[in-house]
């Protein structure tokens, strides 16, 4: 009996092995970071060797959770670029003796293979492209790509992603068209990802929940926030609900210039984290996420499967324990919406609010609170908004929305909408909406995405409890509505927001006093010209 005592032991404790999760589970461990980047050298030792000791600090952590699957931002490992092996050549950086791949790059691969996890890790790459003729090819033969590098457990490169939508990004190149990546894992579970900028764009992102059926999503980014409609984590909320996917966010932290952002969601499930600070900041989430399967999800989110993981600054010197409490962002030009300071003393305020042939039914139920109002109070006004047509985002892009919503001001004009209170005492919040109900006829063109933009004084989006989204009423006369279903003093945003896409590098839309503003000039152009000639005559 002893000679057999051992064979049962492997019969019943399976061989050890580095996976976690099997693809008989209905579920996988999904972890993000937000991470604050080094970004100078310290006693010699470079900006990317620094990073990478902080990544290497997240990974062991991960690993402690027994973490399927860890995905990194955009641009906060290193800026030196490497080659990055195609996913059809099997290379594992970590068993390469060349000089080839960078130490940051070899280093991270040899951690998935160490700890047995996934990685998502965004890296430059240089390509050579003389070889392939191509007709971008420049004088050094070298191409230069913002890539993310997928990892499988034993460290191979499994997938590789371009980024094709730029954010200005100098000196990058893209590919000639947007190609769409996925990879397969151990645990059942087919990914895709994109890149920060590539979640406002058609290609390649709806080309994977669209064409390709995905239904995860890794994403990495550097993201620059703008209000009213593009704060980091309310546009990571408003395209993991519109597309109903799992949704792994990883955010680059920096306060000072807006950036920062990460979340785990679960589609129209809702989100299980969201990470947004206001100040410096190095956090790990990981969370057991519910698979889709055959359009389901058999489980629902287990928030007592969350652990949160904030590094503070003898671990990562970048952490800043004290903050500021100052929120950085950009605000958008919103001179050419159509919009109507409410009513908010009126019990139900009911109106039809048109822009340039996009009409929007609102019907709100607020509660007004006069008695904590003072002359030093600063408290939200809030405005319905109505836009159809171009906007600029921050200089880097132009692309066609369509909005209709409810937008929080800091006072009764259009132009202190998108601006907000930093905390303050004075702070007071009388107005309470008990509902809001958004319509809008559904578009006929298919190049309309449309979405629930939600932000609350908290930085956060409104979690899938608390709004409904959908298409309603009959076939032949069919409305886009969005509703708020609990009631909410602290709303920053509410809207329903649509990508235009057919209208994406086109000229931005001019306000009334854009255009009137142009028109004086070239008339005042006009009237210089001539009197030039008047007086030459003389």
């Amino acid at each position: 009996m002893k000679y057999h005592w051992p064979f049962a032991i492997l019969l019943i404790f399976p061989i050890a092995t580095h996976q976690r999760s099997f693809k008989e589970e209905l579920s996988y461990v999904g972890a993000v970071v937000e991470y604050s980047p080094v970004k100078s050298t310290n006693g010699g030792v470079s900006v990317a060797d620094q990073n990478t000791e902080n990544y290497m600090k997240f990974v062991a952590k991960a690993s402690e959770y027994k973490v399927d699957i860890l995905v990194f931002p955009e641009s906060s490992l290193s800026s030196s670029p490497s080659y990055i092996p195609a996913p059809e050549d099997k290379v594992t950086p970590c068993d390469e003796t060349k000089e080839k791949y960078t130490t940051a790059l070899k280093s991270m691969s040899c951690a998935a293979k160490k700890y047995g996890m996934y990685m998502v890790i965004n890296h430059r790459e240089k390509f050579d492209c003389e070889a392939s003729n191509s007709s971008k090819c420049p004088g050094n033969g070298l191409l230069i790509y913002n890539t993310n590098v997928v990892f499988d457990r034993s460290g191979q490169v499994i997938a590789r992603y371009r980024k094709y939508n730029l954010f200005g990004e100098k000196g990058i190149n893209t590919e000639p068209v947007a190609v769409p990546s996925t990879f397969k894992t151990d645990f059942g579970v087919t990914f895709g990802q994109f890149i920060c900028f590539d979640i406002l764009f058609e290609t390649p992102t709806l080309n994977l929940t669209r064409d390709l059926g995905v239904t995860d999503i890794v994403y990495s980014n550097h993201w620059f926030s703008e209000l009213p409609l593009a704060y980091g984590v309310e546009a990571q909320g408003a395209w993991a609900y519109a597309n109903d996917v799992n949704f792994l966010a990883s955010g680059y932290n920096n306060p000072k210039t807006a950036s920062g952002g990460s979340g785990i969601y679960i589609g129209q499930k809702g989100y299980i984290k969201v990470i947004s600070e206001d100040k410096a900041s190095n956090i790990l989430v990981v969370a057991k996420i519910p698979k889709v399967v055959n359009g389901k999800r058999a489980l629902d989110i287990d928030e007592k499967e969350l652990h949160v993981v904030t590094f503070n600054k003898s671990e990562i010197s970048t952490s800043d324990v004290s903050g500021t409490g100052t929120y950085t962002y950009k605000t958008s030009d919103l001179s050419p919406y159509t919009s109507e300071l409410i009513d908010v003393k009126q019990s139900s305020y009911n109106k039809t609010l048109c822009n340039r042939g996009l009409c929007c039914d609102f019907k709100l139920k607020m509660d007004y609170d006069d008695s904590v109002v003072n002359e030093d109070s600063k408290y939200y006004r809030y405005r319905l908004a109505v836009f159809n047509g171009t906007m600029s985002f921050a200089g880097a892009a132009t692309g066609g929305i369509k909005v209709c919503g409810v937008i929080a001001c800091t006072a009764d004009s259009l132009d202190t909408c998108g601006e907000l209170f930093q905390p303050d005492k004075k702070f007071v919040a009388p107005v309470t909406f008990r509902s809001i109900d958004i319509k809008l006829p559904r578009a006929g063109s298919e190049k309309i995405f449309f979405m629930p933009a939600t932000f609350a004084k908290n930085m956060q989006p409104l979690n899938s409890t608390e709004f409904s989204f959908g298409i309603v009423g009959p076939k032949e006369a069919q409305d886009y509505e969005m509703a708020l279903k609990k009631p909410r003093s602290d709303l920053l945003s509410f809207v329903l927001l649509g990508r235009n896409f057919a209208l994406d590098g086109g000229p931005v839309t001019k306000g009334l006093s854009s255009v009137m503003s142009s028109s004086f000039a070239l008339l005042w152009t006009v009237v210089l010209a001539n009197m030039a000639v008047y007086f030459k005559l003389l």
